[in-house]
């Protein structure tokens, strides 16, 4: 189907766009205005959603033969509910190509950039949810490499790493984009900040310029503690020691996961992550090895 019959076939509704109003599409309808009009929440609830402006394009290929794919209209229907800069096209593929290279259905793009695919199905689904968001808020900013240039200037002219946990890592860049897209600095998210009734974010940067990230207390924390308050920038020798308790608690761990490797090679054991009893185990296991790489990628 051309471009140009792509784009007359479309309706909008709020800020959720079918394009085409077919099919699978056509027969959500009443749920996706249901949601918008804050109907029973299933997927996003109790999750941290970053509702920015930075967070603005979710695009969600879908089609009619997809059991999973009700589960992404609704869950991009109620994101599109509680996030106002959002706006979500729902692509129904058994109508028109996609705007991306998709594998299977559901899929999802974010600010035409970020990809992941599939809904989890899991009782564990809103955590899972969250992650996907969080990375994909992080990955898309378009403050990202700026911030991160600024952090590693810092940290080589002082001799410093970041947080070897990369959980804990990814959840303080998250809280610092979000900080910068409030109030248009990264402040430091472990120290409260003094943001008074009305007060306008120039009048916020002057109460609060000495907790821009890196603050004005980190050196002389991270001299105390090995690292700063909220555990964004590191010593090495602090660095060590945390890889070497991680080695002696998640030794057994890592060394099953190199007996797996060596029989199965990389993609059995990607199967066996998603099919299978084995899920559970092999997903613990890995994110055990997480907690262990120390420094973040150049790239």
């Amino acid at each position: 189907m051309s471009g140009e019959a792509n784009k007359l076939e479309t309706e909008s509704i709020g800020r959720v766009v079918l394009i085409p109003p077919k099919g699978i599409l056509e027969k959500h309808r009443d749920t996706i205005l249901k949601k918008l009009n804050g109907g029973d929440r299933k997927w996003v609830k109790d999750i941290e959603i970053p509702c920015t402006q930075s967070f603005r394009l979710l695009e969600v290929v879908v089609d009619d033969t997809c059991e999973v794919c009700p589960m992404a209209i609704e869950f991009a229907s109620e994101l599109a509910a509680v996030c106002p800069h959002i706006t979500v096209k729902v692509y129904n593929i058994s109508y028109v190509d996609s705007p991306f290279p998709v594998k299977v259905t559901p899929s999802f793009r974010v600010n035409s950039s970020y990809i992941f695919e599939g809904m989890p199905i899991s009782e564990m689904y809103n955590k899972v949810l969250e992650e996907y968001l969080r990375d994909a808020y992080i990955k898309t900013h378009p403050q990202l490499n700026e911030f991160l240039s600024k952090l590693q200037i810092f940290a080589k002219s002082s001799n410093l790493y970041r947080a070897p946990n990369t959980t804990l890592f990814k959840r303080l860049l998250y809280k610092l984009l979000m900080n910068i897209d409030r109030y248009g600095y990264p402040y430091c998210p472990c120290r409260p900040l003094k943001i008074p009734t009305n007060t306008t974010k120039e009048e916020i940067y002057e109460l609060n310029k000495d907790k821009i990230c890196p603050c004005i207390y980190a050196l002389s924390d991270i001299r105390m503690r090995g690292h700063c308050l909220c555990g964004l920038f590191w010593t090495k020798e602090a660095v060590d020691r945390y890889i070497e308790e991680r080695q002696k608690k998640y030794g057994a761990i890592i060394k099953r996961l190199e007996e797996f490797e060596k029989v199965f090679g990389y993609k059995e054991l990607a199967t066996r992550i998603l099919t299978g009893e084995s899920r559970k185990y092999l997903e613990a296991w890995i994110k055990a090895l997480e907690e262990l790489y120390p420094y973040l990628p150049e790239d």
